[in-house]
């Protein structure tokens, strides 16, 4: 009981209350409202402490109110506990301690996707497709793949005893691995694509991004003159606010402004670029989807803004807050990740899509400027193109990626090419002559497929099956019964029909999952690229020199 009184009565002495931006006329009616607060909190824990029908963890308890209390906010202010911190330096940095491998569900069991090239993992002979039984003993098979993930990481040369489990190998292996320094590559994959027009695929932001975006544009130059650049951030969810900076330094002039923020408490800033680009003019197209976040969407805004390069894909995610974070508690390492301003790109356009304030009586005041009632707001770039503030950046070429067919998300969603291109490996260990998939692996595919008994249900079908079952057992007009079969029958052999039809979509999954079990995840990124529909329509825009022109309208 004392115990839980002392933490209550702490929750009133910590808190420190600095209004800003109030008149002393307020500051009673504002003081009044913290207090009324912290004493209802205060005594509602009372009450619930000495009434409640069961006995509860007072530390658990308070920690579900912070975060009930940060739900009201937006989505990215959050309290971090040390697990979370980790993450959170892993993102920044890049770096962390661990054997290097991607892991994920599989079958339900957390298995090894791709172990990474030159890591602990690789040399220890760990393979894609092998299931991690134990780690230090501990079983895995209840535990989440984050969970997992900790128990992997830790600190540089310390050792890892695992328990793995090998498709064609009787009982589990056991192996010890040592720790060390992991690092996650901001650039995975660069490479002339054709015509000396230079790719480069960024996933990150950390505080790394500039430096591995500069080495891959020199070592590109060092094979070829690049006469056309395609930067792609498609699935990048962002980083660092500096690193964004730093990677639009590569293209853009010194001193020129590529993102201001703007915050209630936090005042108002800008960021620009420091010292002289390395790509300046070199005709560019910037590859985005709904993926890029925050600041990929800087480096596109800024990038579109200035007329420096054709934006191309569909529309990104529309993350434009900023977010620092705060020590709360050094001894059991807490901090809280809080939102502070908004990003602005050179436009004066607002980045951030999702309207948080909307129906939330939290805030005082509303950002008009992100209502989903309000008409977007025009803003214009250096040459006078017209843009919109809606939230996110809306690419100049609007080109959306091939959906997916019913078919290859069931194959990719229950696993079969991962586990076909795992059994095809180890059977056949060495790829000899051309890489490509011939028919002879195309028909061993599907014969696996069969022998699996993969099948999967399309969108309304099941609606179908019980509507026959509800029919037949209430005896409905036999016409609808036989109508309705006739129905699942044509489904039936829609889908049949489906192997012959995504025949070529099912190819060139498997070209790219088994690059990455024979060769690397650098090969799977080239050969997934050969069928991209959104870099092949880049390279469209950056070999027609007349069209460029008329959609940064350069004169």
């Amino acid at each position: 009981m004392k115990q839980h009184i002392i933490l209550v009565t702490l929750l009133s002495l910590i808190l420190i209350i600095t209004p800003v931006h109030i008149t002393t006329a307020d500051e009673t009616d504002f003081y009044k409202k913290v207090q009324k607060g912290l004493t209802n909190f205060e005594k509602v824990y009372k009450q619930i402490n000495m009434h409640y029908v069961e006995e509860f963890d007072p530390y658990e308890f308070i920690r579900a109110g912070i975060d009930g209390m940060l739900n009201k906010l937006d989505p990215y202010t959050v309290f971090i506990e040390p697990e979370a911190d980790i993450n959170l330096k892993i993102i920044t940095t890049g770096k962390y301690g661990g054997l290097g491998m991607e892991i994920g569900m599989r079958n339900k069991k957390v298995t090894v996707i791709s172990p990474m090239d030159n890591s602990p993992a690789k040399r220890a002979g760990i393979r894609a497709g092998d299931i991690i039984e134990k780690i230090n003993g501990i079983l895995v098979s209840s535990l989440s793949t984050q969970k997992v993930s900790t128990l992997l990481r830790g600190p540089i040369g310390t050792d890892v005893e695992l328990s793995i489990s090998r498709n064609g190998y009787t009982g589990e292996i056991s192996m010890k691995i040592t720790r060390a320094e992991i690092l996650i590559e901001d650039v995975n994959y660069s490479d002339f694509i054709e015509n000396n027009i230079a790719y480069v695929r960024l996933t990150g932001f950390t505080d790394k991004a500039e430096e591995e975006l500069i080495n891959a544009i020199n070592d590109l130059k060092d094979k070829h003159k690049i006469e056309g650049f395609i930067l792609d951030l498609r699935g990048n969810s962002g980083g660092l606010l500096e690193s964004a900076v730093e990677v639009s330094n590569v293209f853009l002039p010194q001193n020129t402004l590529v993102v201001s923020t703007k915050g209630y408490r936090d005042g108002d800033h800008e960021f620009k670029t420091t010292s002289n680009p390395i790509l300046p003019d070199v005709p560019m197209v910037v590859l985005v989807d709904g993926g890029s976040a925050s600041a990929s969407e800087i480096v596109a805004g800024a990038l579109q803004d200035i007329d420096r390069a054709i934006i191309l894909g569909s529309e990104t995610f529309g993350k434009g807050l900023v977010q620092k974070v705060y020590n709360i508690d050094n001894s059991i390492n807490t901090k809280l990740k809080i939102t502070t301003a908004k990003y602005y790109i050179p436009s004066g356009r607002c980045i951030q899509k999702y309207d948080y304030t909307k129906e939330n009586g939290v805030f005082a005041t509303k950002d008009s400027s992100i209502s989903d009632d309000a008409p977007p707001h025009e803003f214009y770039t250096i040459n006078k193109r017209k843009v919109f503030e809606k939230g996110g950046i809306s690419p100049d070429v609007d080109i959306k990626d091939s959906d997916l067919s019913n078919l290859a998300f069931e194959l990719y969603r229950q696993s079969v090419f991962f586990n076909f291109s795992v059994k095809y490996q180890q059977d056949n260990p060495n790829w000899s002559g051309e890489f490509k998939i011939n028919d002879q692996i195309l028909n061993e595919f599907f014969a696996y497929a069969n022998d699996i008994e993969f099948s999967y249900e399309i969108e309304g079908e099941e609606n179908l099956e019980k509507f026959i079952e509800i029919a037949e057992k209430n005896s409905i007009r036999e016409d609808l019964i036989i109508s309705a079969k006739i129905l699942l029958d044509s489904l039936q052999n829609y889908k049949n029909n489906d192997i012959v039809n995504h025949r070529e979509e099912i190819r060139n999954a498997l070209l790219a999952e088994l690059a990455d079990k024979y060769f690397s995840n650098h090969k799977r990124i080239k050969y997934s690229l050969i069928n991209d529909l959104q870099l092949n329509s880049a390279l469209e825009v950056l070999n027609n020199k007349t069209e460029y022109k008329k959609i940064l309208a350069i004169n």
